[in-house]
């Protein structure tokens, strides 16, 4: 019968046993009057020249699940001390380097690792077998249907599989992975910081590579108005992301802590490497209204006149005209321009009659 006839015949027991044959349950079986016995390494096989007893199968079996438990601790120890020590580490480093040298130091590298802890720990399993059953023919272990005895395929069904519960586990770590970014926007937008806060901190011990989650508690931290550590934070969400996308975010929280002069240096370096002009407008905007809340009427003056002079000519700008308009009509009545100050607040109130404007940074996005 073809091998495609027999599967499609097969009926559901026959089809469990062969899941049996590949599980690490199946850890002998009997052929000939002679018992095999499987290795860690499952290739691997050990002919012994009779049949073993079941108490002495009894204790093979309960060694070789230690060893396979050792296996399994050992690689995990392995994958997260390669994890946290190498990539997490050395992640910036990873990404500069040419991508044939990041596959070969982020797969092969810990392939050959695993492979050797394959060896050492089946080399170990062979002397408890050597020691405790007796001397062995190495062969390759093939387990057939046939050889199945009903006994142990039995035992098999009845017993609880605590590969579903590492499954489940696994799965949890996977989706707290995916869900913990939404929980900490959730209680960024319901403005519950110290949460934000708090789990943000949790998730960066274990993922310290994520600029979203950055992001987050640096919009967290800001707002508890703990600046310097804002900044940081932005800085390692440019770090990670590879991008400069966050300077304006941390330009906006140094207007709240740092020299009124070391500011406007900074405004004018991040204007002068804008390439997008419309945005380049909006920064211009910003810094006016640094200026118009540091008492620098006349410069933020200047700047609003300019810009709104831009905007009623109809050039694409990215900085509400509303505010704009708002900003320079403070800046008028403090420079005694009364009449030029009332007629732009109507201008400003009948663009956005709901605006409640203040001269708080809009650079700062929300997340």
């Amino acid at each position: 019968m073809c091998e495609k006839c027999y599967y499609k015949y097969m009926d559901i027991n026959e089809y469990r046993k062969l899941l049996f044959l590949n599980s690490q349950y199946c850890s002998y079986y009997k052929v000939n009057n002679n018992t095999v016995l499987a290795g860690v390494m499952r290739n691997n096989g050990y002919r012994y020249a009779e049949n073993l007893s079941d108490d002495k199968l009894k204790d093979v079996n309960k060694a070789y699940r230690k060893y396979i438990a050792l296996l399994n601790l050992l690689v995990a120890i392995e994958i997260i001390l390669y994890v946290y020590f190498v990539i997490f580490p050395y992640y910036l480093e990873f990404m500069n380097l040419p991508f044939f040298v990041v596959v070969m130091m982020l797969s092969l590298i810990p392939l050959v690792a695993l492979y050797l802890t394959y060896v050492v720990v089946n080399a170990l399993y062979e002397k408890y077998l050597v020691k405790s059953v007796g001397v062995f023919q190495k062969m390759k272990f093939q387990p057939k249907v046939k050889y199945v005895e009903e006994n142990v395929f039995n035992e098999y069904l009845n017993t609880s599989k605590k590969s579903v519960y590492f499954f489940v586990l696994i799965l949890l770590v996977f989706f707290s992975f995916i869900l913990t970014p939404f929980v900490i926007n959730y209680f960024n937008n319901n403005k519950e910081f110290n949460s934000a806060l708090k789990l943000s901190n949790s998730y960066l011990t274990f993922m310290p590579i994520a600029p979203d989650v950055y992001v987050q508690r640096a919009y967290a931290k800001f707002n508890l108005k703990q600046y310097k550590e804002a900044v940081e934070d932005y800085e390692n969400a440019n770090k990670y992301s590879f991008s400069k996308d966050f300077n304006p975010d941390i330009l906006g929280v140094k207007t709240y802590y740092l020299p009124y002069s070391q500011v406007l240096n900074e405004f004018d370096n991040l204007i002068a490497l804008e390439k997008n002009q419309p945005y380049k407008y909006y920064l211009m905007s910003e810094k006016a209204a640094y200026q118009l809340k540091n008492k620098d009427y006349k410069s933020a003056y200047a700047t609003f006149n300019y810009l709104i002079n831009l905007y009623e000519k109809g050039t694409k700008v990215f900085f509400s005209p509303s505010l704009v308009y708002n900003n320079r009509a403070i800046a008028r009545n403090y420079l005694g321009d009364k009449s030029g100050a009332k007629s732009d607040f109507v201008i400003s109130r009948k663009m956005c009659p709901e605006c409640k404007f203040n001269l708080d940074s809009t650079m700062i996005k929300k997340p």
